[in-house]
């Protein structure tokens, strides 16, 4: 027993909305917990650990994991296909200065930095490691078919978020449905009015994630308990534009990595420079 299907990236590129909107879908079950990363984080826990999540589906044709960590793990890719060779995969992917800079105010909001983006991209290689897409998705090439992996571009959620859930109905085979979620926006930039409350929200997930206690945290989560506590510690804030010289900087960074990308999809990315 386990999943069928994987969401395997990128950071901040709609996997929380993806994640909403198909834990609604009747035919469709996922995890209570959003993020199992056992292909990335946890794989030493076993793959009996890791199937116990999905113990709570009730014939639904399609079960699903969402963690957006295996699109950039070296060792995801191997790993899924030892298990479930037959997985269906689902990458969406985002303009890389716009994914870079919405992950640092992500950091920023959470208090795991008080640095600036410059320094910070500088100094921690997951920020530009992560949008070297096509050398991330070449990884899983080297396992899967291409008719195994659905390539999906959050610029185009925006646009029409109905077409981009369509794509992913047809690529499971399932029935489309359209929650009124569908319109809703998720883990938009926030500034907290007090830091200390946030890093107090953020530590006690992080602990939880760390003991591997994600069925208490699912409990908490379905609870409300820190969405209502991030709700009242948040102040209205309007996210500052990207740099132009950090923009330059990641573009340049990417430049022959989308070159790539391009080639593969078969779409003209220049909207993203």
């Amino acid at each position: 027993m386990g999943p069928n299907f994987l969401c395997i990236g990128t950071y901040r590129a709609g996997t929380t909305w993806l994640y909403r909107v198909l834990k609604e879908h009747p035919d469709i079950f996922l995890p209570d917990e959003k993020e199992l990363m056992f292909f990335s984080h946890h794989y030493d826990k076993g793959i009996g650990w890791y199937e116990k999540f999905f113990e709570g589906r009730r014939g639904e044709k399609c079960a699903g994991d969402i963690s957006p960590t295996y699109l950039s793990s070296p060792q995801a890719a191997g790993r899924i296909y030892r298990h479930f060779p037959d997985i269906k995969l689902i990458a969406s992917l985002r303009n890389p200065p716009e994914q870079v800079y919405s992950l640092y105010n992500l950091w920023l909001s959470r208090g795991y930095t008080d640095k600036d983006v410059k320094t910070v991209i500088e100094e921690e290689a997951e920020f530009l490691d992560n949008i070297l897409y096509w050398r991330h998705l070449s990884r899983y090439l080297e396992f899967f078919d291409r008719d195994r992996i659905l390539v999906l571009l959050f610029e185009d959620l925006r646009k029409d978020p109905k077409a981009y859930l369509k794509e992913v109905y047809d690529f499971l085979g399932v029935e489309e449905f359209y929650p009124e979620s569908v319109y809703e926006k998720y883990n938009q930039f926030r500034e907290p009015r007090n830091m200390m409350v946030e890093k107090l929200i953020t530590g006690t997930g992080d602990l939880l994630r760390r003991l591997r206690l994600l069925k208490l945290k699912s409990v908490l989560n379905r609870l409300g308990v820190s969405e209502g506590i991030k709700r009242f510690n948040t102040k209205g804030a309007e996210k500052d534009a990207i740099p132009e010289d950090v923009r330059k900087r990641i573009n340049e960074h990417v430049r022959e990595d989308t070159r790539r990308l391009e080639e593969f999809l078969g779409r003209d990315l220049s909207f993203w420079r």
